[in-house]
């Protein structure tokens, strides 16, 4: 597959994507595009032809190329949102471990199946991604919804070794470490195959995140 002329996507977008909402058809095409290739890769005139319109066409619903992009980073968070919250929907509120383990499967799963579009997201593609305001509300939806699950954990705040906000940070950025890896196929440099597989890695993080949590409660 070269960048000048990729094949059509192998699974196309969903639903009855086409001129009768065109905003919505490039941001569904160009995220089915991002499936069979690379960010850099992805460009205007593909997502175009794929979506059946001219290629002048994306700039009028979105400016520019960073502006598609920045809808298609926002189509992302939706996603994401809804695969986590459809793993939490089988627990029960109660299952402390189980909701965890969901928050951390449903991030690395995502992550993996949809690597250039998790790197789109949040990599450092795009610039000031707060010029973007769709962006910058399901971004914030989705580290939200990780709160919302992984706060109530957390040790009260007069006993607890950090603020929520510090150890939320961190739980978050070693769940997100283990996706980026997850992405570019870097399991840990070990001898074991089970070490490198996607349950045991998402199982291992979820005991990782716990321990944490159960760490920064002041004696």
């Amino acid at each position: 597959m070269t960048p000048d002329k990729p094949n059509a996507p192998a699974v196309k977008p969903q639903g009855q994507w086409h001129h009768g909402n065109l905003r919505e058809s490039l941001v569904q095409w160009g995220v089915a595009l991002l499936r069979e290739v690379s960010l850099d890769q992805l460009s205007l005139r593909q997502i175009a032809k794929s979506a059946g319109v001219s290629v002048g066409a994306p700039a009028h619903h979105f400016g520019d190329k960073d502006g598609l992009l920045a809808a298609m980073a926002a189509q992302g968070f939706r996603e994401l949102i809804a695969l986590r919250r459809s793993y939490l929907a089988k627990l029960p509120a109660d299952d402390e471990q189980g909701r965890m383990h969901a928050l951390v499967r449903g991030y690395v799963e995502f992550a993996q199946a949809n690597g250039s579009l998790f790197e789109l997201m949040l990599g450092p593609g795009l610039g000031n991604r707060l010029q973007y305001p769709e962006l910058a509300e399901q971004g914030r939806a989705s580290y939200l919804l990780f709160c919302e699950i992984a706060q109530p954990l957390l040790p009260p705040p007069a006993q607890c070794a950090m603020p929520h906000a510090d150890a939320l940070q961190m739980l978050w950025s070693s769940i997100h470490g283990l996706a980026i890896l997850r992405v570019h196929r870097r399991p840990a440099p070990m001898k074991a195959s089970r070490s490198r597989t996607l349950d045991h890695q998402v199982e291992t993080m979820t005991q990782f995140c716990l321990a944490a949590i159960a760490g920064l409660r002041i004696p």
